[in-house]
């Protein structure tokens, strides 16, 4: 994925930083609709659509989604999840 340690590091804290504008303006919506979805307003969406087409914010939406999927259908069953090694 081309991400390396410090990327990963820096995202778990939510230090968006190092990261483009369009970067952040998805990870900031990414996070909103991962953590309170159901407070995503107008000007969230208006947000991300500064960057991205309408089709790239549904791509953005659905893959949040799946990822989110995939971590409450994991976690609670204990399954590992396989992830591509970290480039150092």
């Amino acid at each position: 994925m081309g991400l390396t340690a410090e990327d990963w590091n820096a995202l778990k804290r939510a230090d968006y930083s190092r990261y483009t504008e369009k970067e952040r303006a998805a990870l900031i919506y990414a996070e909103k609709l991962t953590r309170t979805p159901h407070e995503i307003t107008d000007g969230d969406v208006g947000s991300v659509k500064k960057h991205f087409s309408d089709a790239e914010v549904v791509d953005l939406n659905l893959l949040v989604g799946v990822a989110n999927l995939t971590n409450r259908f994991t976690d609670p069953l204990g399954l590992e999840v396989e992830f591509p090694e970290e480039k150092i």
